[in-house]
């Protein structure tokens, strides 16, 4: 199977808790944006590159050209793959080759997304026939976005981020995203926010943001966004305010980081605006780029 694995943003992102596991209890709204990694899975091994034994269950070979992705054990498709096996109770052979398009480290959840689409593959290569829900319920033990990403879309997402609703959007965001310098640890981050706490005034408006999109009122929308992690990471990247500020200069209605970092984005009021700011952000940033929302977390491209 070939299939695309869409990135994410979130449009709010807060902290409620920590809690007694190494996840957080959060409140976000999350959104499927067009960008992808492109995944081809296959039933046996395909090759003898980097192979992980899956527990007794199998095995997995995992390919990919980034070099800033590991292929072994700690690559989350080797995680997913294990984690439906024991679900399931089958056993397979899994070779998995990964077009990366998502930077690594850069909040747009290019690991969780990847994982997802092995859970979707999986389900029809070994016939199965688990429901959204039972898919969902393996993916939040693998890790705490890989929920959002079987599903995608617009949600709003609670608990660590395995309770998901639907939330309505009258019409897609035009937007432009980009990664203005190295990634960062999600762990480094969350230990720095309990460092340092957080302020109200850094929280976003979840409430405001949904009305603002099903209503369509995207200025409404950039006002209303926020994220708890951006002071924190601002701090560890100042490219990340840099970047924002740029981002708000080129007309953007409203512009934060996603996830913990380090990728940054803006909302624009339509196509033509973000074309020519996505055109502008280009010459300092090159992986500057014009998005869409989208409806989808994980699309088949091809199946055999």
């Amino acid at each position: 199977m070939i299939i695309k694995a869409y990135a994410k943003i979130n449009l709010g992102l807060d902290v409620v808790r920590k809690r007694a596991d190494v996840y957080h209890d959060v409140k976000m709204i999350m959104q499927t944006i067009d960008v992808f990694d492109t995944l081809d899975i296959k039933l046996g091994i395909e090759n003898g590159e980097n192979i992980v034994s899956l527990g007794g269950l199998g095995k997995i070979s995992v390919v990919c050209g980034d070099e800033n992705v590991p292929c072994g054990e700690t690559n989350l498709v080797c995680k997913s793959a294990k984690a439906f096996l024991e679900y399931t109770g089958k056993k397979a052979d899994i070779s998995v080759k990964i077009e990366k398009n998502i930077p690594v480290g850069a909040g747009l959840a290019g690991g969780s997304t990847d994982a997802a689409a092995v859970l979707r593959a999986l389900n029809v290569l070994l016939k199965t026939d688990l429901s959204d829900t039972e898919l969902m319920k393996i993916a939040k033990n693998i890790g705490a976005d890989v929920p959002f990403c079987v599903r995608g879309g617009l949600q709003r997402a609670q608990g660590v981020g395995e309770r998901l609703t639907p939330l309505a959007m009258k019409k897609p965001l035009y937007l432009v995203a980009f990664q203005p310098c190295r990634g960062l640890s999600t762990k480094d981050v969350f230990t720095a926010l309990h460092e340092d706490g957080i302020r109200g005034e850094d929280r976003p408006d979840n409430e405001a943001a949904q009305r603002a999109l099903a209503a369509g009122d995207v200025r409404a929308l950039g006002a209303a966004l926020g994220n708890v992690l951006e002071p924190v990471s601002r701090r560890m990247r100042p490219e990340i305010d840099r970047a924002i500020r740029a981002i708000e200069e080129s007309g953007a209605v409203g512009a934060r980081m996603t996830g913990s970092g380090s990728a940054v984005f803006g909302v624009f009021m339509h196509a033509g605006a973000c074309r020519r700011a996505a055109d502008r952000l280009a010459a300092a940033y090159p992986t500057c780029r014009m998005m869409r929302t989208a409806a989808h977390g994980v699309v088949v491209e091809e199946e055999a």
